[in-house]
């Protein structure tokens, strides 16, 4: 029950902080497919795009292009509106061959069945998430569209691209302590079983969080829980209103930023429940701050 309202959390936050971070990236993934599809969950979105499957449908795409990013869904892509209350009309006009769903949303799949196949492939589970398992997702994707040899080459380019970025990562660099604000004094903190963690250990790093965490790979805590933690602090963004401000003033926050002993990290928005796609983007907004930093 408490992994399944941290995920709520998620859904709410998705939908009320898109307008803040308008901003979308380029994609350079080419159509390889004209198979149509529709998309409920993100994490199928950013793979589907990956492999070269532009959908014809999906769900919160301007909340999608803020928070995941990149592969950015392309313009003539209808919205379906919210992931959990789909426009199941509009939906049916557009005729997509399959639709692709994550269990969080299986609740939908008598409704969607009527309408096309219904694909359910799951990628979070507790003590699931690994590059290995993150391989296994795509070429599941893959195999559903058609697409296995894109997803060779997405594999293969995904791996040399973390190999080079691995030779890029100052010597000496700390364990790192991965957060995300919920508010002044509430942060996520990522380990075991999350796509940051991966990332993270694919170009040599590790995360400083030994606690337990959930099937998403974080703990909700309080920030006092980061007390005597050894790492380097990284923050991905976004911040809800009002807390850098307050964390500007806090002296709380300032001693912990002070203990590391290095100023914190920033990251931009990078969807932490996503697949290969987020895990090489985290990993490159990473080290491009490290290096940075280290300049």
């Amino acid at each position: 029950m408490k992994s399944y309202l941290s995920y709520l959390i998620v859904l709410l936050a998705s939908s009320t902080s898109a307008s803040a971070m308008a901003t979308q990236e380029p994609t350079n993934y080419l159509p390889t497919s004209s198979l149509k599809v529709a998309t409920i969950d993100w994490t199928q979105t950013e793979t589907l795009l990956a492999l070269g499957i532009h959908p014809i449908a999906a769900a919160q795409v301007i909340d999608y292009n803020s928070w995941v990013k990149a592969p950015a869904i392309p313009s003539d892509t209808f919205d379906l509106g919210l992931r959990t209350q789909p426009n199941l009309e509009r939906l049916s006009e557009l005729k997509p061959d399959r639709i692709f769903i994550s269990p969080m949303f299986q609740s939908l799949e008598p409704q969607l069945s009527r309408i096309a196949p219904v694909t359910n492939i799951a990628l979070y589970k507790k003590n699931s998430i690994s590059w290995q398992a993150l391989k296994d997702f795509t070429r599941t994707i893959a195999s559903q569209t058609k697409t296995e040899k894109a997803a060779d080459k997405l594999i293969n380019q995904s791996e040399a691209k973390l190999a080079q970025l691995a030779q890029k990562i100052p010597a000496n660099t700390p364990k790192l302590i991965m957060i995300q604000f919920m508010d002044a004094r509430h942060v996520r903190v990522f380990g075991d079983n999350s796509l940051y963690k991966v990332a993270a250990n694919k170009i040599g790093l590790d995360s400083a969080w030994l606690g337990q965490t959930n099937a998403w790979g974080f703990s909700l805590v309080g920030i006092d829980k980061l007390n005597e933690i050894k790492g380097q602090l990284v923050i991905i963004d976004p911040l809800p209103a009002g807390v850098e401000q307050h964390l500007q003033n806090d002296q709380f926050w300032q001693y912990l930023v002070k203990q590391t002993g290095k100023p914190v990290l920033k990251i931009s928005p990078v969807w932490s429940f996503g697949a290969i796609p987020s895990t090489v983007r985290f990993a490159t907004l990473l080290t491009n701050k490290l290096t940075k930093e280290t300049k």
